[in-house]
């Protein structure tokens, strides 16, 4: 069935229908924003009347407040509890390093971790067969290291190239 209006009246009903959609389109959604303003409100409000009030920086206390004795004994108790590892003869970071240094080409080091308690640094990652070797005979010959431990499954070749280095630091 043909269409009996002509192209201009066509046209020009489309341009209605059109201008019809977009109006009803921006009313929806100027509605919605309304009503997620409407939702929100509240939520602002009350988080604006449970907030601490504004603390006027320019009011000093004076010398020698209670607050200061605590603040003392505060940090004196935290030097007290990170001396033995300020005082420590042996550094994670710098085991770590040497670790690292000495690891041969085609190793690959994926994570590292260190037992602070024990002092033992793991690392693992993957390599083949003979570099995994290789890198526990440097390792057992630095003397910063009392044990080198590694699994005998990493050392054959059976884990598809994984291993698992556990190096006891010499402290």
């Amino acid at each position: 069935m043909a269409n009996v209006l002509p192209p201009t009246a066509q046209k020009k009903l489309w341009r209605m229908y059109r201008a019809r959609f977009v109006i009803v389109f921006s009313i929806v959604l100027a509605t919605l924003a309304l009503l997620a303003t409407l939702l929100i409100v509240p939520s602002y409000f009350a988080l604006r009347l449970a907030s601490p009030p504004p603390v006027d920086i320019n009011i000093t206390k004076r010398a020698g407040a209670p607050d200061d004795a605590v603040a003392i004994a505060r940090a004196q108790a935290i030097v007290r509890a990170l001396s033995p590892l300020l005082n420590s003869t042996s550094s994670p970071s710098s085991s770590i390093a040497l670790a690292l240094a000495t690891r041969p080409a085609g190793v690959v080091v994926q994570n590292i971790s260190y037992a602070g308690d024990t002092f033992e640094l793991t690392l693992t990652g993957t390599a083949a067969r003979g570099a995994v070797n290789a890198y526990r005979d440097s390792l057992t010959a630095d003397t910063h290291f009392r044990s080198v431990s590694v699994p005998v499954s990493a050392l054959v070749g059976t884990e598809g190239g994984r291993f698992s280095i556990t190096l006891g630091i010499a402290h």
